[in-house]
């Protein structure tokens, strides 16, 4: 868990992470009945709606990760103090 989280390619991890659970559904959305650009548009808001708000938040959910498993939340260079405080 330490090196998925505080070793470089922390932040892409978290990507890809993210875009393997959402590709599921976003198959399944393509899926349903309906106009063709449906079936493009809808799958690609729902991946790039969950990418955005990962890589929005991937500051804090690394942060809360860390703690969940007692590791200690690195200090952010600009704030001079961890992300989420």
């Amino acid at each position: 868990m330490r090196h998925e989280l505080t070793d470089a390619g922390w932040w892409a991890r978290m990507l890809l992470r993210q875009l393997v659970v959402v590709t599921p559904v976003a198959v399944l959305l393509a899926l349903l009945p309906g106009p063709g650009y449906l079936h493009v548009l809808l799958p690609l808001l729902v991946i790039l709606g969950a990418l955005f708000l990962v890589a929005t938040y991937s500051f804090e959910l690394r942060a809360a990760r860390l703690r969940q498993h007692g590791l200690p939340v690195p200090v952010d260079e600009d704030l001079g103090r961890p992300t989420d405080e």
